[in-house]
């Protein structure tokens, strides 16, 4: 993994999605932060529960569940089996995989506030180690396009969703 933070971003290969949104950044951040754990994936659980099957079958920590108990995420905590590489609230949150493959794997979650809307994005990153991991990628690539389009939308749903709670949360009397 190279050492500059996001110089995974000239990896040879990328894939992703993006979904706007009229939840606030914060919003999205919270619910993007919160992947991982009894949370799972927002999105195509089944395909996620394959892979880390997969990976536990040749001694990789797919099974590996759970999160961090503090709230605030850092650069070293790991989330299932990824591990947090860049957490900068409300706008980049980025997870290094860890189970066993040909090569190395960024996922970024990029959230961009604009006038009303918020946009946010979706890339895996991915270095292949060989010919291997080109064909890796390759295999996993026509999951990539539909996953991260249904789980950018799926996540800004759930921001969506818990903004109007929080909105309609009745106000609290103050007594003087």
């Amino acid at each position: 993994m190279p050492t500059d933070l996001l110089a995974y971003r000239s990896f040879t290969f990328k894939a992703g999605g993006a979904h706007i949104t009229r939840a606030p950044a914060l919003a999205v951040w919270d619910v993007v932060t919160g992947i991982g754990g009894d949370n799972r994936y927002y999105a195509m659980n089944a395909l996620w529960t394959v892979r880390e099957w997969m990976d536990a079958a040749v001694g990789g920590p797919g099974l590996r569940r759970g999160r961090p108990e503090h709230d605030e995420l850092r650069p070293g905590d790991r989330i299932d089996s990824w591990e947090v590489l860049v957490a900068q609230p409300p706008e980049l949150f980025a997870l290094i995989f860890k189970m066993k493959a040909p090569g190395d794997g960024v996922l970024e979650f990029a959230i961009r506030s604009k006038p009303r809307v918020t946009r946010l994005t979706v890339t895996a990153f991915w270095e292949p180690d060989g010919f291997a991991g080109t064909l890796y990628w390759r295999a996993m690539q026509p999951a990539h396009i539909l996953l991260f389009r249904r789980l950018t939308a799926e996540i800004c749903k759930r921001a969506e969703a818990r903004q109007a709670a929080a909105s309609t949360q009745p106000m609290l009397k103050r007594t003087a």
